[in-house]
């Protein structure tokens, strides 16, 4: 008896956090989209934040989400990195 396996993927948007679970053939509404990203600052190991004195501007591949990739288009999003971690949070520059 052959068996057939499926693979499923959980994207999040790097934005917003809504997520989309993929089904192997299925079409996905999240895209990987190059963006502009300002890093703003970062927190501490207290969860202070620190705002940078430069604030430099890149250009990032991002996993967004339908409406998120619209705005992205129109407004730069900011970039916080936390303090002794790999993790980066993205959020639309007020």
């Amino acid at each position: 008896m052959a068996t057939k396996k499926t693979y499923t993927a959980e994207i999040t948007c790097d934005v917003c956090k809504k997520k989309e679970t993929i089904h192997e053939g299925d079409p996905q509404s999240f895209d990987s989209v190059s963006c502009a990203v300002r890093e703003i600052g970062y927190r501490d190991e207290y969860g202070n934040f620190h705002e940078e004195n430069k604030q430099t501007l890149l250009v990032k591949d991002l996993d967004l989400c339908p409406e998120c990739r619209e705005k992205a288009y129109a407004k730069i999003i900011a970039g916080t990195s936390q303090m002794f971690s790999l993790d980066y949070y993205y959020s639309f520059f007020k």
